[in-house]
């Protein structure tokens, strides 16, 4: 079937237009295993579509804490540049978990220089800091929760109970980086650490504390902890109504809105009740079912996946 390399040609760029290259070098680090490796469970979640829904999800979620959309509302160009806070945020993911180790951690070091300038006041007069524990856990966490709540509803093979568990320890792992607290250029520097880290025998402080969960379990317990804090503000509202019609061309709007819609019908009743959004039932999860199956058809997989594999494989 000769055309179908141009078609997932075409699919993939259109991919990259909605969700920004994956920011890092498939060639870089032959042999390299990145912060997870072949057979993790983060290579299983986030290399399948469905985590596309789990990405737009977590960033319709944060939006519920009134100083994580302070921040949003503060510092973020979204109305000048529409797609590029969706490019920042799976820049991050795909680097984090497919990205060699040297490239995994100088994303978090980037990540962690944007979040030093991202300090204020919100409306309700507390002050707000991007690098604050409290708020790395929550961002944190909803990407965790978005990633596995997309997967159960959408993923090819949803994973089981032993390995959604893997993958909520091996993201806090990953987002316990972004503490100021680690000294990255140290871990960076220690052949013995990143094994030790790969193994989640490293101790990292936003684990220690329990800011950050190493189960399901403790996941749904951590976010129960942030519910009394949640509420839709005048700055939530606003990035929500941009997030459920954003500026951009018809193509892509035409590709971005079912999967928005996709990730709106996962949401758990309180925070459906916060957006004041109806329960969005079988046939909006049917026609994103639909659009992932041809995304894969045509796609072949995830391409970062797979450059990963090679990567690690030399």
């Amino acid at each position: 079937m000769p055309r179908l390399p141009f078609v997932r040609d075409l699919v993939r760029s259109g991919l990259r237009r909605v969700l920004g290259p994956p920011g890092f070098d498939p060639a870089s680090a032959p042999g390299d295993p990145g912060l997870f490796g072949p057979g993790s469970a983060s290579w299983r979640v986030i290399g399948d579509q469905a985590a596309i829904i789990g990405g737009i999800r977590a960033l319709v979620v944060q939006l519920l804490h009134p100083l994580a959309v302070a921040g949003v509302a503060d510092h973020s160009r979204f109305r000048d540049d529409p797609l590029g806070r969706l490019h920042r945020t799976s820049a991050y993911v795909t680097t984090t978990a497919f990205g060699s180790t040297a490239e995994a951690l100088r994303i978090a070091a980037a990540v962690r220089r944007a979040h030093r300038r991202v300090t204020g006041t919100a409306p309700d007069g507390r002050r707000y800091r991007a690098d604050d524990p409290h708020l790395l856990g929550w961002v944190s966490l909803t990407l965790t929760d978005g990633f596995l709540a997309a997967d159960r509803a959408y993923a090819r093979r949803p994973v089981d109970a032993a390995t959604a568990d893997a993958f909520v320890a091996e993201q806090s792992r990953a987002a316990a980086l972004l503490d100021p607290r680690v000294d990255l250029e140290a871990l960076a520097a220690d052949p013995a650490a990143l094994p030790a880290l790969r193994a989640g025998g490293l101790e990292l402080s936003l684990l220690a504390d329990g800011v950050l969960p190493v189960t399901v379990a403790g996941l749904r317990e951590r976010l129960d902890v942030y519910r009394g804090e949640l509420a839709l503000t005048a700055a939530g509202r606003d990035t929500f109504a941009f997030l459920r019609w954003p500026p951009v061309a018809l193509p892509l709007r035409a590709v971005y809105l079912p999967l928005l819609a996709g990730a709106l019908a996962t949401l758990e009743p309180p925070e459906r009740t916060l957006l004041a959004l109806p329960p969005l039932g079988p046939p909006v999860q049917a026609s994103t079912r639909a659009l992932l199956g041809g995304l894969r058809l045509a796609s072949g997989g995830s391409p970062a996946a797979q450059a990963a594999a090679a990567r690690a494989a030399l």
